[in-house]
């Protein structure tokens, strides 16, 4: 199916009520742009400061000590938020997949928590981890990165798979999310790479804005990847 009947129902599905359906990614759409300007203003400060300010000699042991201190505490607030918004990104997602589907009858914004409430907020940590780990192992070596882009494209439907085993009650744990993502991406992912790469221009003017276009870009390229995904398994008509 041509990208543009996919967008186009990605539209349809937004049109309505879309600033309630905005809500449900305004924690990650926040996100994404205080990480993007505090990345940017930090790179910018440091770089300054080494160039005017180092000197080798005022570096003592308890100032290093501290430093290192600081480093792992910021580290550690910065991975539990970043958990907590990966979680929340998904519990999105899975709002967006009913809608997209005509199933959600309330536009609440509290729905993105809904992970945390029921539970599934360790599955979808633990697969997301498991995957990061993966993919990054493999991509440290020149050889292991067009093996981490193949995996990459065939797991990218992990969290649309993850939340209809949930719905349906077929869950057996994170290989069968994976396995059943890699199965209904067979000769489809250079397709899905093309896919999100027609966006391009959508990421450009993200990076412009510092962030500000993804209040219409995220909900967007969200709902766009969910009708790809629909129409992945209305092709292969089997559940997954």
């Amino acid at each position: 199916m041509m990208f543009k009947v996919l967008k186009d129902r990605a539209k349809d599905a937004l049109r309505e009520d879309f600033g309630a359906k905005l809500r449900l990614f305004l924690i990650p759409i926040f996100g994404g742009i205080i990480s993007m300007n505090m990345t940017y203003r930090s790179n910018y400060n440091s770089n300054v400061d080494t160039v005017n300010n180092f000197d080798a000699s005022a570096i003592t042991t308890g100032l290093l000590l501290s430093l290192l201190l600081a480093m792992l505490i910021g580290f550690l607030i910065g991975a539990l938020l970043s958990v907590i918004i990966d979680v929340i990104t998904v519990g999105a997602r899975f709002n967006y997949i009913k809608i997209y589907r005509g199933e959600h009858t309330s536009l609440r914004f509290k729905n993105v928590f809904s992970p945390f409430k029921d539970g599934s907020w360790i599955k979808i940590f633990v697969l997301h981890l498991v995957t990061s780990l993966l993919l990054v192992l493999l991509a440290v070596t020149v050889i292991g990165i067009p093996f981490a882009i193949y995996l990459g494209l065939g797991w990218s439907q992990k969290d649309y798979i993850l939340f209809d085993q949930l719905e349906s009650g077929t869950y057996n744990g994170i290989w069968g999310v994976l396995n059943a993502s890699s199965q209904v991406m067979q000769g489809s992912r250079g397709d899905y790479f093309l896919f999100l790469l027609s966006f391009i221009l959508w990421y450009i003017l993200s990076g412009i804005t510092l962030g500000l276009a993804k209040f219409w870009t995220t909900p967007y390229i969200e709902m766009s990847t969910i009708a790809y995904y629909q129409n992945l398994i209305a092709s292969n008509r089997k559940t997954y």
